[in-house]
């Protein structure tokens, strides 16, 4: 069947599915007098009707359906949509009849008696019902084609006899592929980020060797998160537009904007005075804008080492382009009474949106207010460049309290969603959805429960729906939509929390100030971090689990004294500092996000916090919204019913064993799989245990992909990596050498393959119990079994893999600077861990030679050696009797309690420390023994008493380990 028409339909079918006959028709109106004619014949009043018929493979009955479709005005023939599908059943009748002229009307004008002159004579009506249980569905509709409407009318028969004369079991499903919007062909909105970044196996049923699950649900979420995938990259365009965000959060403490703000506005540069910016505002008084001393040392004294080893993206001193679009966040914008009620004036707001704006210099007139929402003290305020603001649309707001009651607006959120397509394209793109949310959870230390419970409170009840509008002033207004679908606030492309969250330190207020005046001062900020409430329930999955926030090197934002007493550093002496305002951000993988800076400026002190800035970079992938959602309406038809087949799906794998040969502590080993599709059907696959007890694999290993989908014929590569971190090596070095594993890879309705996985483990000192390396009777490598020690009495007093690193450092170092200034550098610490687990010599500097990676090496070597012992040096249940010593005798008596192979390792790893505080750095003229025992202690407190994981015992004030140790080092 050729033809353009005949050609278009098909290409929206299946394989499974013929076209047997197509007519295009018109779509009638029932005249006042019962005239029936044809409406305007534009592309709105057309339609096609297509004969559709389809083979059961496992039973070969064929069923058959009437499409109606419809075209789209202004499109191409190719450019058809499924209106509606009805079966060819026992509830299906048709008719057929000559069209009724209209009645000649003499009165009418020229035109129209013209036309109705001029009706064509071959013109009928085909009359279409469908009987449902509560109604009967009818179409009325014109053809002028004679000959095509026999064929339909001829096939229409032919498959409705076949149906009634074979009364086989017919269920139709496969018109749910024309009946059914697939939420794949519209993308009207983002799949639910926290879904989206869910490891796919996760969303499976659970599933192992001979059980394998619900293979045809497994088939369902694959073929889902495939064809969305794979749609964007058919859509992709191969370019892509970047867009520069600047977000900031502020605890405005209800005061108005009374100085300058162009510090948290503009682009992040230390010397603000050569940035290029011009500010509006008059003079401030010297005082008000001098920086926190503290917070600029900080700064220089981390610069690339701290803050570079904790994000290496992250650089705060990064020249930034001017923003495209920035998004702030107030709290404690309306500190008032009345204001509880949730208060409508915009006073405030019109006084910080005009503060904003003026901050900005001479940049100011590049901007315009985009949109705004306030609730009570809670406002988010969206700034965008005048040449960016038709690239915005489709904003939407929401609020939601959280406060008195938990209804109260004293507390809470209010957020602002946009969509975000790039100006200057010749197809229409996909928008970018980005979602902003300022917050503020409930307050003091205590609360941390609380301030979970918020999160996921706000998290649900933030909700952007139809009734939202624009604010009268935004530039929103122009672009409203008229129908909206609710959404919740994670189905985004990327989501911002620019917040006062309120999480706190969860230490004593003494020893916060002290880590934070104390030598190395800032350089205690990673420490402190470790008892940041944020932190902790980000790692336990509490609240805010997948959310990014990059290193924080600037000093806490809160609280800052504000006509009260303050310490040194200008916090308020009754108010323990925490870093309560932050921004995180959570973002599809489709859309690659880089933050260029995150810090604090403390130049700005109108209010008790400190306001805090993030500059982020989206590089936004140019996508054909009408390809993506063609290509995804074809792949959806092309892999339906996969689950419903009678074919099964084969794969060809290769090899089928894999041999990593010897396995060593850190180091990784990767190997691949090749996988291919040789059968007649599109294939799921996925990785299962081989028993429900049992995981996918080893904790040693990881395969990568998990599960996926391949159609006939394709192929594709499975990477499986091995890689000993401390935990799985404290169970291997108690385990014979030989590593045998079986993968288990499942086709979904199919069979099961096997795939044979060996390697040599390689013994190591490194995760181990200091009790087992002091019975040990050679070096760990030449062990022939993980039971090989030597009887109780012949033991020796410490672990010779820890002497004979405190014996190097105490030959070769004189300089202390040697210990902590070089780059560490993984190939001389792989070679260390060799020589420790062989009973090899360590490289000896040469006479003259620098010798300062070796020297950062092997003292590296010694913490992660400390770091990876199964217990701690310092046993977890002396922890808390350590920080009750007072002096010096008294910690040496302590040491009595100690298990015997703890108390020779401290004892010789003390005395070591002792002897390097006591040498001169070059630099200086004399000794600093207190503060280089200081900066020692700092280091090694962390890992001789590391903190009980498990919960058993509280973990103690790293201060107090801190001043335990100076008792035998300082």
């Amino acid at each position: 069947m050729n033809g353009i028409m005949e050609a278009a339909i098909q290409s929206l079918l299946r394989s499974s599915e013929n076209l047997k006959a197509a007519l295009e028709v018109e779509v009638t109106q029932l005249q006042e007098r019962g005239d029936l004619s044809s409406s305007s014949t534009d592309d709105r009043s057309r339609r096609i009707l297509a004969v559709v018929s389809h083979r059961r493979d496992y039973v070969g009955d064929e069923e058959g359906s009437v499409l109606i479709f419809k075209r789209t005005p202004g499109r191409s023939i190719e450019d058809l949509s499924v209106e509606v599908a009805y079966p060819i059943s026992g509830s299906f009748s048709f008719s057929v009849a000559q069209a009724r002229r209209k009645t000649l009307d003499l009165r009418a004008s020229g035109g129209e008696t013209a036309a109705t002159l001029g009706q064509s004579r071959s013109e009928l009506t085909l009359t279409i019902k469908y009987e449902l249980a509560t109604e009967i569905r009818s179409h009325t509709l014109i053809a002028r084609d004679t000959r095509k409407l026999q064929s339909f009318t001829a096939e229409c028969r032919r498959l409705k006899d076949m149906f009634t004369r074979h009364e086989f079991d017919a269920d139709f499903s496969w018109l749910s592929l024309y009946t059914q919007e697939s939420s794949l062909k519209s993308f009207s909105s983002p799949i639910d980020l926290r879904m989206v970044n869910l490891p796919l196996h996760t969303r499976l049923s659970p599933a192992s060797a001979g059980l394998p699950g619900d293979d045809a649900d497994d088939i369902s979420i694959v073929r889902e998160n495939w064809i969305y995938n794979k749609a964007i990259e058919e859509a992709f365009t191969g370019s892509s537009a970047r867009l520069l965000i600047r977000t900031g959060t502020f605890n405005v403490n209800g005061k108005m904007p009374s100085q300058d703000l162009s510090p948290w506005l503009r682009p992040t540069k230390r010397n603000s005075e050569i940035s290029g910016w011009i500010s509006p505002l008059k003079a401030i008084p010297p005082l008000d804008i001098l920086p926190n001393p503290v917070d600029e040392q900080m700064t220089t004294s981390l610069g690339a080492s701290s803050a570079t080893l904790a994000h290496a993206s992250l650089n705060n001193d990064a020249k930034v382009s001017d923003p495209d679009l920035l998004v702030l966040g107030f709290q404690e914008l309306d500190l008032s009474t009345e204001a509880l009620l949730y208060a409508t004036s915009t006073v405030k707001e019109d006084a910080w949106v005009e503060a904003i704006l003026a901050g900005l210099g001479e940049r100011g007139i590049l901007y315009e207010k985009l949109a705004s929402k306030q609730l009570v003290g809670m406002l988010i305020v969206a700034i965008a460049k005048k040449s960016r603001l038709s690239c915005f649309s489709d904003i939407r707001f929401s609020t939601a309290g959280a406060g008195i009651m938990g209804i109260m607006g004293n507390k809470g959120a209010t957020a602002i969603r946009m969509s975000y397509t790039p100006l200057g394209q010749e197809i229409s793109p996909s928008p970018t959805v980005l979602t902003f949310v300022n917050a503020h959870l409930a307050a003091f230390d205590e609360m941390v429960e609380r301030r979970n419970f918020d999160f996921h409170d706000l998290s649900r009840r933030l909700v952007f729906d139809q009734t939202d509008e624009p604010d009268s002033n935004s530039y929103a207004n122009t672009a409203s939509e008229t129908s909206r679908r609710p959404v919740g606030l994670f189905e985004s492309d990327v989501l911002f929390w620019m917040v006062y969250l309120n999480y706190r330190i969860d230490l004593a207020d003494g020893d916060v100030r002290e880590l934070l005046t104390s030598f190395p001062g800032p350089g205690n900020v990673p420490l402190l971090l470790k008892y940041d409430q944020l932190k902790m329930a980000i790692a336990s999955g509490k609240a805010f689990a997948e959310f990014s926030e990059h290193a924080i090197t600037h000093m806490p934002s809160y609280r800052y004294a504000s006509n009260t007493s303050e310490d040194s550093l200008g916090y308020d002496r009754k108010r323990k500092p925490a870093w309560t305002d932050r921004i995180l951000h959570m973002s599809a993988r489709s859309v690659p996000v880089t933050q260029r800076s995150y810090c604090s400026h403390p130049q700005i002190t109108l209010s008790d916090h400190r306001p805090v800035s993030a500059d982020f970079d989206l590089n936004v992938s140019i996508v054909d919204k009408q390809k993506r959602e063609i290509a995804a309406s074809k792949l959806y038809r092309e892999l339906w019913g996969v689950e419903h087949s009678s074919k099964t799906p084969k794969i060809k794998l290769q090899p089928v064993k894999l041999d990593f040969g010897k396995i060593y502590y850190r180091r990784l080993i990767r190997q691949t799989l090749s996988i291919q599709n040789n059968g007649q059907i599109p294939c799921v696959y996925r990785f299962v245990t081989a028993n429900a007890e049992q995981p996918i694999c080893p904790q040693w290993l990881k395969i990568d992909p998990v599960v996926g989908l391949l159609r006939p014929g394709e192929s594709s590569t499975i990477t499986v990596t091995v890689f000993v971190d401390n935990s799985s090596a404290s169970r291997l070095n108690l385990l014979p050498p030989r590593l045998d594993f079986t993968l288990i890879l499942h086709t979904a309705l199919g069979k099961d393959h096997f795939i044979s996985v060996t390697g040599e483990y390689q013994y190591t000192c490194f995760a181990n119990k200091l009790a087992r390396l002091t019975r040990l009777p050679c070096p760990v490598r030449s062990m022939k079994s993980p039971n090989d020690q030597v009887p109780a009495q012949q033991l020796v007093n410490a672990p010779r893999e820890i002497m004979r690193l405190i014996n190097w450092l105490m030959t070769y170092v004189t300089d202390p600077s040697d210990l902590f200034n070089g780059l560490i550098e993984e190939s001389i610490c792989i070679n260390i861990r060799e020589c420790l687990d062989t009973g090899d010599q360590f490289p000896s500097p040469q006479s003259g030679e620098e010798h300062g990676p070796l020297t950062t090496a092997i003292v590296s070597t010694l913490v992660q050696l400390l770091d990876s012992l199964v217990d701690p040096v310092v046993p977890s249940y002396l922890h808390a009797r350590c920080l009750q010593m007072t002096s010096r005798d008294e910690a040496f008596e302590l040491l009595d309690e100690f298990p015997p192979e703890s108390v020779n390792v401290w004892i010789s790893l003390t005395a070591f420390l002792h002897y390097m505080s006591l040498q001169k750095l070059p630099s200086q003229s004399s000794t600093n023994q207190a503060e280089m025992a200081e900066k020692l202690a700092t280091i090694f407190a962390s890992v001789l008493l590391r903190d009980d994981l498990t919960g058993l015992y509280t973990p103690v004030s790293p201060i107090g380990k801190q001043k335990f140790l100076l008792h035998f080092v300082g």
